[in-house]
């Protein structure tokens, strides 16, 4: 793999981390870190003053010291998850790496967006990689913006705010991208860049779910179609709610959207969550049978988290699985990970199924991954998810 990490940081409005640690030295050096890389960052030593500077600044990454006197780590993720925020936590700890590993599993199931923490004494490299983890520069919308109403997404899908953007999928043994991910994005003038978790789960709970998984997919295919004279084997993914699988016609409705836009169901992927899938595998097997009668591929996503049985994996009719971004993230430093992935990468290989893994930050990681056999990648170190013109100038398959 001979491609360079992609430098998002610098790009658009610069992101807000807090840095949480009682000890001064520590606390300059995150600081200075963030700093060089473009962020705006601000530290904070006292921690009773966490969630006031939480609720001031808005901060898109929260690095966070686990161990400190008067107020320990954990309370302050309960504290956090209290007040609902919506950044993304890195722990930092000496302890050991079995209780980082359970006081970020407790973040998770608070509730909170919690990335890969950090063992002390800190290197620089560990710093920027747990930086390069927050989402791209843009989404921080600050304190005091307004948040979106059921009326904003109705007015967003009228008028086609919420658009497309195309992560690429590698092949891991080659190097060549083969497909790419079809992520929903909306910015807008008055709210700024929602971020996907926001607007999914009201979409769902509005029941509008369905306008907007038609409404990006439809521009997805015709700009995937018409993209270039190399498109037309270029694989498209596309992430199926649960919800949908409700609706027995909604492959037809998906062939003829397909087929209109001139886009082949062969080369269309339908992602469908684990814990989703195999909770009530009877109730949707008819569904997922009518999916691959149309021609369209089926994939497992978040491999590894949800509640599946090997029994279900292989009485469905899956072709794929995407190993969930929380094991390749600790692919470096946990043993135990790369066991997992090690595993999960034979499982699926024993019983036909193509694995992709997500979430992949590093050259390291990638060819970890491809030692271990596993067909194909997709995260930041090959490209974030950008619009079509952007995807317009990158490697197409020969």
């Amino acid at each position: 793999m001979d491609t360079e990490p992609t430098e998002f940081l610098a790009e658009g409005p610069s992101c807000q981390v807090l840095v949480v640690d009682d000890d001064p030295s520590v606390a300059r050096i995150l600081t200075r870190v963030a700093r060089d890389l473009g962020f705006e960052a601000t530290a904070v030593i006292e921690p009773d003053q966490v969630v006031a500077s939480v609720e001031r600044l808005g901060p898109d990454l929260i690095l966070l010291d686990l161990s400190m006197p008067g107020l320990d780590g954990v309370e302050i993720l309960r504290a956090l998850a209290a007040e609902r925020s919506r950044a993304r936590v890195c722990l930092i700890s000496g302890a050991e790496q079995d209780v980082l590993d359970a006081a970020r599993d407790l973040g998770h199931e608070l509730g909170l967006q919690m990335v890969t923490p950090l063992h002390k004494p800190l290197g620089r490299d560990q710093i920027e990689r747990a930086l390069r983890a927050i989402e791209p520069a843009g989404i921080h919308r600050g304190p005091g913006s307004p948040v979106p109403t059921v009326a904003d997404l109705d007015e967003a899908l009228c008028t086609g705010s919420i658009v497309p953007h195309y992560q690429p999928k590698l092949d891991l043994a080659s190097g060549r991208m083969t497909g790419v991910e079809v992520l929903a994005r909306w910015t807008s003038a008055e709210l700024g860049v929602v971020p996907p978790a926001t607007f999914i789960p009201m979409a769902e709970a509005s029941g509008a779910i369905d306008r907007l998984t038609h409404g990006v997919a439809r521009r997805a295919f015709e700009e995937l179609a018409g993209l270039d004279e190399f498109s037309n084997e270029l694989g498209i993914a596309v992430n199926l709610s649960p919800r949908l699988l409700h609706e027995l016609e909604y492959p037809d409705r998906l062939f003829d959207l397909a087929r209109e836009r001139g886009v082949d169901p062969d080369r269309v992927t339908l992602e469908v969550t684990e814990s989703e899938a195999m909770r009530d595998p009877k109730r949707y097997l008819d569904i997922l049978v009518r999916f691959r009668l149309k021609g369209f591929h089926l994939s497992v996503d978040d491999f590894g988290t949800g509640f599946s049985s090997l029994v279900h994996l292989y009485k469905l009719p899956f072709e794929e699985i995407k190993i969930d971004r929380t094991f390749v993230a600790d692919l470096r430093e946990s043993q135990e990970a790369r066991v997992i992935v090690k595993a999960m990468i034979a499982l699926g290989k024993g019983l036909g199924l193509s694995v992709v893994a997500e979430g992949i930050e590093d050259r390291e990681t990638a060819e970890t991954l491809a030692r271990f056999g596993c067909d194909a990648g997709q995260g930041y170190y090959f490209g974030a998810p950008h619009g079509i013109e952007e995807l317009r100038g990158s490697r197409m398959p020969a």
